[in-house]
């Protein structure tokens, strides 16, 4: 090339520099244009380097990136990097800074090294993928390749110098860029064994000496494929992928690199090897000896060997049967929300649970009834729970062992559109009767599951799952109510009449005239308007002694208005004529028979007459039926009327007088005697009730020995009295008593009784304050044993209106 050509050319090159940067400066913002010209690499990035060459103190290292975008180290050794301290160090250069710069000007002189670029002995050079063509100049944007020389530390600050191959200028940046740079293979090296991400694997293999066991993916759940076919636990190949995750080497467990016998180490004939395959590619580890609480470890594609913690072969020593799932059938649905219908088949029948319109359960087939609402969802939460006992055999070669040949049970979970959420087979009870065996459909294995709240229920599905509602009307309508036991009947009817608090009254008309218990009447129409079971026990029973209702011990009749809407057939929908209203007068009659297990507080078998199903009814509700209707209200007073009281013992008498509503002892020096004591004695009195009534009129008073009574109370009213009979005891809780004037003989509690028998000291100041006390060690005693809210003959105590014949009088 001609010499005038050259200057030519070189003239152009100036030129187009010139016309280069003064056009970027304007195209930039000024702020952006000043920040470029204070980086030391003002187009590199960091996304685009592609290889690396660092060269410090500890040597050369060669690092380049995978197409997945992981680094490796390829010299001095193949070993997988820590993508983290190579992000670091590509981060400094892209973002670096000028502190200052210098470089040559004129004749002044001007040595390189002066800032320790003598040797150039540390230095990096990174690579990246832009592609540039040699016959052209490159004025601005990324290079495909920077080399940075490192410097002298600078005597004052934490700076550093550093210089670019491309010219001899010198920068000044900060020293932080020494950390980066100073790095060894152990500092860059990868210290994770398994590098994958948990939401992309799809495979995992635990080989051990005994067992190869392989798990795959399908969709959202894990199957275990060798060496057997089986659901996986879903949550426990979860927690191992996330254990091998997070498996990491410290620092110091490298062992030297260089060829090494495996066999020293137990890598030769590994106990395990574990393989992790993520998006096709597989990661394999090895474990061998074990050394105090680590062991030794290798992965397959690499020559390395560590230690790890050996608390990660607790997580390996898997067998097959350790990962498989023990829940037999797997949903997905809230509850019972996203479940439409629950189908039971048997040899004979078909039972179909459907969720209707108004998302009620409802029983479709054999029979169209309403369904218990409590006992299909339970039901379906019973199955999504439903936990494998025993696996019995994966590959059986008869299923008729096991009844699942022609199952027992085929048990369906169908979501809405009819589609199929879960399938399973149900078989024959074990002889123990706590277990059964089962089996999913269109799968080998067979196992066991508990018995327990779910093969009954399938026994007898019709009676477990349909509506436990035996008894519905409305409670304002009800007219009479007849209670019949085995020694008196009740007969009680609503009259128009209300008392103060505008209630209707009841009266009695059996066994005696008097106006009922309106609160107890109403708790029994309250119980009877929405009865129900507590579980059915038999459909159409071929023998109702077993429950003791071919005699029931009591028979609860109850006869209420039912209203009937009719629409004419000359009405026209469109029009706003009302419905024609009827009135039917119907009776509903309640079997009572046996108690279930004998006990006062134990449920008891029931049943409506005319329906053939037996259930259970709950204790509180025959409680509640078996109350004294008649008043057991015993005495008739206004306390503010009584002016005298007379307590006669057979050996004595005790006589205290009001006056000037000060109560006074007759006969008897009693110092501090007060007067609050004996109010008290009068509020037990007026408020004294019976637990229930004995004979409702009495015919032999020597048999209760209420003709010598062991204490007569005589309440004085000025213009007449009021008298309380006190009789000898019923039983060790309760005594017998009347009032002058009733014929009814009352049972009254024991302690009802030792209120009202007192002596002349009972009424003073120390018979006060021992009361106090004894009532404070009573509370403090058993305060901690009263079941519930309740005690005595509340909710959980004896019910207060048991006879002493049994439950019922």
């Amino acid at each position: 090339m001609k010499f005038k050509t050259t200057i030519i050319l070189l003239i152009i090159a100036i030129i187009g520099i010139t016309y280069i940067f003064v056009y970027e400066k304007k195209q930039l913002p000024q702020e952006e244009w000043e920040r470029l010209q204070k980086k030391v690499l003002p187009y590199f990035k960091a996304s685009l380097v592609n290889k690396i060459e660092l060269k410090n103190e500890t040597g050369k290292i060669v690092l380049e990136k995978a197409e997945n975008g992981f680094w490796f180290i390829v010299e001095p050794y193949r070993l997988r990097a820590n993508n983290s301290e190579v992000s670091s160090i590509l981060s400094e250069f892209e973002f670096m800074s000028k502190v200052g710069s210098f470089e040559k000007e004129g004749d002044k002189p001007f040595d390189l090294k002066y800032y320790g670029f003598d040797k150039q002995e540390n230095y990096i050079t990174m690579y990246t993928s832009v592609k540039t063509s040699p016959d052209k100049i490159q004025i601005t944007g990324p290079s495909n390749k920077y080399t940075v020389f490192i410097g002298e530390r600078l005597a004052a600050g934490d700076n550093v110098y550093i210089k670019l191959d491309t010219n001899d200028e010198v920068f000044v940046v900060p020293g932080s860029l020494l950390e980066k740079i100073n790095k060894s293979i152990l500092d860059l090296r990868s210290k994770w064994v398994f590098t994958f991400d948990k939401e992309a694997v799809t495979r995992l293999q635990i080989k051990t000496k005994e067992y190869n066991i392989v798990c795959e993916k399908d969709r959202e759940f894990w199957r275990i494929k060798e060496p057997l076919d089986d659901l996986a636990d879903l949550q426990k190949v979860r927690d191992i992928i996330a254990k091998l995750k997070n498996l990491e080497i410290d620092r110091e467990d490298f062992l030297p690199e260089g060829e090494v016998e495996l066999s020293k180490f137990g890598l030769d004939n590994p106990a395990y090897m574990v393989t992790v395959t993520e998006r096709g590619h597989d990661q394999s580890v090895i474990f061998g000896y074990s050394l105090d609480n680590k062991v030794y470890a290798k992965r397959v594609d690499e020559k390395s060997i560590f230690l790890l913690k050996d608390n990660i072969l607790a997580e390996i020593k898997k067998k097959p049967n350790d990962l498989r799932d023990r829940v037999l059938v797997r949903f997905d649905s809230y509850g019972s929300y996203g479940v439409n219908k629950l189908e039971f088949k048997t040899k004979k029948d078909t039972i179909s649970i459907e969720k209707s319109l108004e998302l009620d359960w409802v029983i479709r087939k054999p029979i169209d009834i309403y369904a218990d609402q409590d006992s299909a969802r339970n039901f379906i939460e019973k199955i999504k729970t439903l936990e494998i006992v025993d696996f019995v055999s994966d590959k059986p070669e008869d299923l008729s062992v096991y009844g699942l040949k022609d199952p027992v049970f085929e048990v369906s979970v169908i979501k809405e559109e009819n589609k199929e959420l879960s399938r399973f087979y149900v078989g024959n009870k074990l002889p123990e009767g706590n277990k059964c065996y089962v089996k999913r459909v269109d799968e080998d294995p067979v196992y066991t599951v508990s018995t327990v709240e779910f093969y009954d229920k399938l026994e007898n599905a019709l009676i477990a799952f349909r509506d436990r509602l035996v008894c519905d009307f409305d409670k304002e309508l009800v007219k009479k109510i007849v209670i019949e036991k085995t020694d008196r009947t009740f007969l009680c009817e609503k009259t128009n009449k209300t008392d103060e608090e505008g209630n209707a009254i009841w009266e009695l008309s059996k066994p005696i005239q008097a106006r009922a218990d309106a609160d107890k009447v109403n708790q029994i129409v309250w119980d009877l308007s929405f009865l129900k079971a507590e579980n059915y026990v038999a459909e159409n029973p071929s023998d109702l002694s077993v429950f003791g209702l071919d005699n029931p011990r009591m028979k609860i009749h109850v006869t209420y208005e039912k209203i009937i809407n009719q629409k004419s057939e000359k009405q026209n929908i469109a029009t706003d004529a009302k419905d024609t209203i009827n009135k039917i007068i119907e009776t509903k009659t309640l079997l009572i028979g046996n108690t279930v297990g004998g006990g006062d507080m134990d449920n008891s078998y029931a049943m409506i007459d005319g329906v053939n199903l037996v259930f259970e009814l709950s204790w509180p509700k025959i409680r509640d039926f078996n109350a004294e209707l008649a008043p057991t209200k015993i005495l008739d007073f206004e306390r503010m009327d009584v002016r005298k009281l007379t307590l006669v013992y057979p050996d004595r008498e005790i006589q205290i007088e009001k006056a000037d509503n000060f109560w006074t002892l007759k006969n008897y020096d009693v110092k501090d005697f007060q007067s609050r004591e004996v109010e008290y004695y009068v509020h037990n009195l007026e408020r004294l009730t019976g637990e229930y009534i004995e004979q409702y009129k009495a015919t032999n008073l020597t048999q209760f020995a209420l003709d010598e009574p062991q204490l007569s109370i005589i309440i004085g009213l000025g213009e007449r009295d009021e008298v309380l009979y006190i009789g000898k005891k019923k039983d060790e809780n309760n005594y017998y008593a009347k009032s002058k004037n009733s014929e009814c003989i009352y049972v009254i509690g024991k302690d009802k009784v030792a209120k009202l028998m007192r002596k002349e000291d009972d009424f003073t100041m120390q018979a006060v304050e021992r009361n106090l006390k004894e009532a404070i060690d009573v509370l403090n005693t058993t305060k901690d044993q009263i079941p519930g809210e309740y005690g005595g003959g509340g909710m959980h105590g004896k019910p207060p209106g048991s006879s002493p014949q049994g439950s019922f009088h």
